[in-house]
């Protein structure tokens, strides 16, 4: 787990941002997604999540695939210009192109520090044709709160969620280019993770639609309590909100009132 040493804060400010890619525009969508940061900035965020591959559209084809992978450098050193001068962390799905292979990943831009990336761990679809499956999970501690990251069709898989929050995450922070006719998925699968560990989630998702797909949009923040405590509903733009990770122990570990409890009687002898 990567860590910045900042005292301790139980609250935090979070940001979703919400647009349409271009898959033929990749330098305009760099300049949509600066823009939304510099806003949410101005609203005193401390993080901001950005969608799944926010600077070249999502897609499989060799075109999009090619325009990401000119685009990653640009993309690093504009994110980390950002977030060192603002002292705020970003994260957002981009390709990461690496001596191993190439990646669907969700870049980890803290101030003063170089480029981390999660390199998604469960393909979907055509990405099995293109991309190479990731090898570990990834978490990461800023201002004292610590964050666990997983991707679109991951939300998923209820095992990753579990495992980053039994190490510890008090915030998942997920990337999304989800597809609208899952949007059943999306809606339950979003709310459910957050119940069912005690946890905030944040997803950020593409809207609108490509050439390829139309995708579902509706960008939000999920409390511990399945609650739905800021979005972006259907059009571009971004959201906030103040996160108090003191309820995610309340959540976690108390059986009273709306408070499930579920980690306070997890039985770890039996999943072994």
């Amino acid at each position: 787990m990567v860590k910045i040493s900042m005292s301790r804060t139980e609250r935090i400010r979070i940001g979703i941002v919400q647009f349409k890619a271009d898959n033929d525009e990749p330098g305009e969508n760099l300049e949509k997604a600066t823009s939304y940061i510099e806003s949410l900035v101005e609203e005193d965020v401390n993080i901001v999540v950005l969608p799944e591959m926010f600077n070249s559209g999502y897609g499989t084809d060799e075109d999009t695939v090619k325009n990401a992978v000119e685009m990653q450098e640009e993309t690093e050193e504009v994110l980390s210009a950002l977030a060192d001068y603002n002292d705020i962390a970003i994260v957002g799905g981009m390709v990461n192109k690496t001596k191993d292979g190439l990646f669907n990943s969700t870049v980890i831009m803290l101030p003063y520090l170089e480029a981390i990336y999660y390199n998604k761990t469960h393909l979907f679809r055509e990405e099995k044709k293109v991309f190479t499956p990731g090898k570990e999970f990834k978490s990461f501690e800023y201002s004292g709160v610590k964050f666990g990251l997983l991707m679109c069709y991951e939300i998923g898989f209820p095992e990753i969620s579990r495992k980053l929050c039994r190490q510890g995450a008090e915030v998942l922070l997920v990337p999304f280019a989800f597809g609208r006719e899952r949007r059943m998925i999306y809606d339950t699968a979003t709310r459910a993770r957050s119940i069912e560990n005690g946890c905030f989630l944040a997803a950020a998702s593409q809207v609108g639609s490509n050439k390829f797909m139309n995708f579902v949009g509706e960008s939000r923040i999920v409390s511990p309590s399945g609650e739905i405590i800021a979005d972006c509903g259907g059009a571009e733009g971004f959201a906030f909100t103040d996160v108090d990770t003191k309820l995610v122990k309340r959540y976690r570990f108390n059986e009273s009132r709306d408070s499930h409890g579920y980690f306070s009687n997890f039985r770890e002898d039996l999943y072994v």
